[in-house]
């Protein structure tokens, strides 16, 4: 935003859009912020896109990997619920 005192507001080019005033000073864009607003938008929505599309990819390379990692996760949750009673045995000095 540039901001200009209300008494300097007719030196402002014509091409500059007013986004907000007060009794004080006006806010304004000029055509390049405009334009490059748009472009930023474009942008974000294309982001949004192609997140979106890569999103839907990682599910499907995932999904055809599925139950070899489930079985692992599934491994591993096995072997960490050993680990757990091992070193609770161990602090409490527990023969079995």
């Amino acid at each position: 935003l540039i901001e200009v005192k209300n008494s300097h507001k007719s030196s402002v080019p014509s091409d500059w859009v007013m986004v907000s005033s007060t009794k004080a000073v006006s806010r304004f864009h000029s055509p390049f912020i405009i334009e490059n607003y748009r472009h930023l938008n474009q942008l974000r929505e294309q982001l949004v896109l192609d997140c979106s599309a890569e999103w839907l990819n990682f599910l499907d390379h995932f999904s055809e990997h599925y139950h070899p990692v489930s079985k692992a996760i599934g491994h591993l949750a096995t072997i960490d619920c050993l680990f757990s009673l091992a070193q609770v045995a161990k602090q409490g000095e527990y023969c079995r």
